[in-house]
């Protein structure tokens, strides 16, 4: 892996996933490149786009400044290679062109240019479902990663999730790694294709636990990893209908404190 964006409103960016994006940057050996984007305009009160004030453009000014000086003080404590990049119009049409030309896209999920959005933000949530590579949701806070857990269900996305994960991080090939599949209270106990699936990834994996938990996915899932540090879960894609439907990884992003990996198919 070559290519890292970290994706954040030039205006607010949380400590947190800058130092998470260097803890990726430095595994993969990779610079970070800091996309600092700018909504170039802002909604009236009237409900139709204007563009900023003076006034404002000071304000914005000075926070965008003071925000960049953060990513690179972060990074030289960090001993990450980085540069910025400084992107001025509509912040998902940017990301979303730059994700085709990246290896990953990490970004907070609070990640927003509306003061009034939820979590996960309206912009992060288009951003999963359109983005050209596979993005990283980064926790509040970490210490490493220790386990990889693939969240599976049969489908070509997740297998696909796992594959691109596989590619792109090697590095994490000596931690734990586990299989996790939600299976209704009336199905089998066994992973789905159990055997294919263990031979694809005993291939790049010395060795796999297989779980199963049974039960509704959202909420198996939620008590699953409430409590839990320092994992990172690899998820297929977000809002088709696939492995996690977009409700169930909603509700994980917003209460989970672990990074998780989402790939499209």
């Amino acid at each position: 892996m070559r290519k890292i964006l970290m994706a954040t409103n030039a205006h607010y960016i949380k400590a947190s996933a800058i130092d998470f994006s260097c803890y990726i940057a430095n595994l993969t050996r990779s610079p970070l490149t800091g996309v600092f984007l700018e909504n170039k305009y802002k909604p009236s009160l009237a409900g139709v786009l204007t563009t900023e004030s003076d006034a404002d453009e000071v304000v914005r000014a000075t926070d965008n400044a003071v925000n960049k000086h953060l990513f690179c003080n972060k990074c030289m404590r960090n001993d990450t290679r980085h540069f910025i990049q400084h992107a001025i119009g509509n912040p998902l049409n940017e990301i979303i062109r730059a994700s085709l030309y990246a290896d990953v896209i990490l970004t907070d999920g609070n990640t927003s240019f509306d003061k009034n959005e939820g979590w996960p933000s309206g912009f992060v949530k288009e951003l999963l479902k359109n983005a050209k590579c596979p993005v990283i949701v980064t926790p509040f806070d970490f210490d490493e990663i220790n386990e990889v857990v693939f969240a599976y269900d049969g489908t070509d996305s997740s297998v696909f999730a796992m594959k691109q994960f596989i590619y792109l991080l090697p590095q994490l090939n000596d931690i734990k790694i586990t299989v996790l599949q939600v299976l209704k209270d009336d199905d089998n106990d066994d992973i789905t294709e159990k055997n294919r699936l263990k031979e694809f990834l005993m291939m790049y994996y010395d060795a796999v636990h297989y779980d199963t938990l049974h039960g509704n996915a959202d909420m198996e899932l939620f008590k699953k990893f409430l409590s839990q540090r320092n994992k990172i879960l690899v998820m297929g894609a977000y809002g088709r209908k696939k492995i996690l439907n977009q409700s169930t990884a909603d509700i994980l992003l917003k209460t989970l404190n672990i990074p998780i990996f989402i790939a499209h198919y």
